[in-house]
């Protein structure tokens, strides 16, 4: 369809009988909840107009999902693990790098990796962070907020220690103050955006937001998308509003889909992010008038541009394995079933976890159904002799794939990368 701040440009008269015509239309979505352009004395209430178009995106979404669904299927166990490690540090370096916030892949891989296997024991930057996008992996671990203490308590977790203390909210739950948003990029300071102002508008505009999140009567990627953006026209924190708005809408996303779904929204705003922040501006333009179709199908798109992101690293990755595991299977030199399950195990860390290594004791455990820990051991040493892995380190013992399984198996590390 043609989006409303279009027409604004091409015809005037077009522009303001499409907008009667849209808002007035039956079938139109009229949400209840309104805004104030900055710099404008108009209130205006935000709408939707369905079509097919949009119609479209939202069946592209669920049929991800289940492509999703199913490359995760295929997973074996330590690639499984290795991948959700790999997926939510990643969902966090998204987040953080949108915020401009400074962080290593490396950092966010051992938090995350710390919280998935001690059950969240690790104290420190983005522990609470990453912890609460492993809950969130979780059937069920999480609820979505039901009050506006929910809110606060879900900010707070999402940006524990990462908060300036003097943009630590100073109301009851909220910010008291004014805040601004500066246009992106733009060397004076341009303003284009005013949050609402005062606490108690603030709560008055989130418990119409939650409530219309609840509204079940409703598409949930429609609920999503509109309450996405407005959480952000709200502002209701002086900093972290992105962390914490996204990390809300990926808990809604989990109702209805995989966690792979869930966690690809910060990914594809990061992938998409000129358009990500402009969708915020357009819809944020006295034009729009309210009009939420452009900012929705954006926030679709964005969707889709993260599940297909992540879509096509697993099927590489699980296409890789398969390869390799042809290769084990085939190779005469490795001639025990024993030998082929350690290999296949330490191609699973290879290609999902970059080769970074598996304690001689997790090997242990992963192949003891074959063998005795004394016979396993013996065939890591007699692997290790013949250059198939190699022991990186001592205490613990610590083995990698080796250059003679690298080197001649048909698949090169730069190719797993």
């Amino acid at each position: 369809m043609r989006y409303l701040n279009k027409l604004y440009y091409e015809n005037k008269n077009i522009y303001e009988n499409t907008y009667a015509g849209r808002f007035g239309f039956e079938e139109t979505l009229r949400t209840g909840l309104f805004i104030k352009p900055f710099g404008h004395d108009t209130t205006l209430e935000l709408y939707f107009v369905f079509n097919k178009d949009t119609a479209k995106w939202m069946d592209q979404i669920r049929k991800n999902d289940d492509i999703l669904r199913r490359l995760e299927e295929d997973l074996p166990g330590i690639a499984k693990n290795s991948f959700l490690i790999d997926i939510i540090s990643s969902e966090l370096k998204s987040s953080n790098d949108l915020e401009g916030i400074e962080s290593s892949k490396e950092e966010l891989v051992e938090t995350t990796r710390s919280h998935l296997l001690s059950k969240g024991t690790r104290e420190g930057r983005f522990a609470s962070m990453a912890n609460s996008y492993v809950l969130l992996y979780q059937d069920g671990a999480l609820s979505c907020p039901e009050d506006l203490k929910d809110v606060r308590t879900i900010y707070d977790r999402i940006t524990s220690g990462e908060i300036d203390q003097r943009d630590l909210p100073d109301g009851d739950l909220f910010r008291k103050s004014h805040v601004y948003v500066k246009k992106r990029g733009a060397v004076d300071g341009e303003i284009i955006h005013e949050g609402v102002y005062g606490e108690r508008r603030i709560q008055d505009h989130l418990v119409k937001w939650l409530s219309f999140l609840k509204n079940e009567d409703l598409s949930l990627l429609v609920r999503v998308a509109i309450g996405h953006y407005y959480f952000g026209y709200i502002h209701p924190f002086y900093d972290g509003n992105g962390r914490a708005g996204r990390f809300i809408s990926s808990m809604y996303l989990r109702k209805e889909f995989n966690y792979l779904t869930a966690m690809s929204l910060a990914r594809g705003s990061w992938i998409k992010r000129t358009r990500y922040y402009k969708a915020f501006q357009i819809a944020n333009a006295a034009i729009s008038k309210g009009e939420m179709n452009y900012f929705i199908d954006e926030f679709l798109k964005i969707l889709i541009a993260g599940q297909e992101d992540i879509i096509d690293s697993l099927g590489g990755k699980i296409g890789q394995l398969k390869e390799a595991d042809e290769w084990i299977q085939n190779e005469e030199k490795i001639n025990t079933k024993l030998k082929k399950a350690i290999l296949y195990v330490l191609a699973q860390n290879y290609y999902f976890d970059g080769n970074s290594g598996l304690k001689r004791e997790d090997i242990i455990g992963y192949t003891q159904g074959l063998a005795n820990p004394y016979r396993i051991k013996m065939e890591l040493g007699e692997l290790n002799k013949e250059g198939f892995i190699d022991l990186v380190k001592k205490r613990p013992l610590v083995y990698v794939l080796g250059q003679s399984f690298i080197g001649k198996n048909v698949l090169s590390q730069d190719r797993a990368e």
